[in-house]
């Protein structure tokens, strides 16, 4: 059999033109390869799609032309994970990188934006099945499937979903294509620990430790498994800590009363004023 080589992997790699049985995962996309052609190492379990395995080590991207990008098998910051700055998800596989301007790229973000259209070009599978909703199958679609006026939100990370994505037809289940290879672990250099990826949360109720908001249970969220009780969103995990709490729905309706009351009590001293003034005008009627 004939043996391949990739700058990622210290082993040999053998090609086989698919692979069936369990799910497997890409190494470098993270987005499932059963069934499709790829490179292998087994008793690593290390696999790569054909497309992963040609990508190029450089390329100038349309988004970042001032410097080239240079392909890395990691995430190069010390957390292990980076955010691509094509579609804004987390991501822990090959890696186009500008080291100088801290510009990221997931492989299959770069390939999607080049025009023309690259040969290498990585499609997400049409399927694939996630482990936060393990019920059914997601289909992947090029825009969400709602009419214009319903936001459709991603249940993994809470934000808006905005252009491509998984769904599930049953459950009316939504996920970016980026939040569907999230790292398993990832590091923070202000946390001692590893941060693990919580599928399904268990917390009723839990502050994120970045930005200081509250993580929804139906949302994953990254977790310290070493007691820390120290969490966050998925998409705080490269940002920076903010020291103010926002308000809580509680305290937003109180300052909201306040308003208001504030914006009452203005209204009643132009009436009053305007009332004033009025009886002015009419006594002046009454003397002439």
């Amino acid at each position: 059999m004939e043996v391949y080589k990739h700058f990622s992997h210290p082993h040999n790699l053998s090609f086989h033109k698919s692979l069936e049985g369990a799910q497997l995962t890409c190494t470098g996309c993270k987005f499932p390869c059963t069934g499709t052609p790829v490179y292998s190492c087994r008793r690593c379990k290390f696999f790569l799609h054909d497309q992963c395995f040609d990508a190029a080590r450089s390329l100038i991207h349309p988004s970042h032309p001032a410097h080239p990008l240079s392909l890395f098998p990691s995430s190069t910051y010390t957390a292990g994970s980076f955010i691509c700055n094509s579609c804004n998800q987390t991501g822990s596989g090959l890696c186009f990188c500008c080291s100088i301007c801290e510009f990221d790229l997931h492989v299959h973000c770069a390939y999607k934006d080049l025009k023309p259209k690259s040969d290498k070009s990585i499609d997400p599978p049409k399927q694939l099945q996630l482990k936060a909703h393990p019920s059914h199958p997601l289909l992947y679609l090029p825009n969400p499937p709602y009419a214009d006026d319903i936001v459709c939100t991603c249940d993994v990370c809470g934000m808006v979903c905005e252009g491509e994505l998984y769904n599930c037809g049953v459950c009316g289940y939504d996920a970016h294509v980026g939040c569907c290879n999230l790292p398993e672990t990832v590091r923070r250099e202000d946390h001692e620990h590893a941060l693990s990826l919580l599928h399904v949360n268990p917390h009723e109720t839990f502050e994120c430790d970045v930005c200081r908001g509250g993580v929804a249970q139906k949302h994953c969220m990254y977790y310290c498994m070493s007691g820390c009780d120290y969490g966050m969103h998925v998409q705080c995990v490269s940002a920076k800590v903010t020291e103010k709490a926002p308000m809580d729905a509680m305290a937003f309706q109180v300052e909201m009363f306040k308003l208001q009351n504030q914006m009452k009590i203005h209204q009643m001293m132009i009436d009053t004023k305007l009332m004033g003034i009025s009886g002015l005008h009419h006594n002046r009627y009454y003397r002439y």
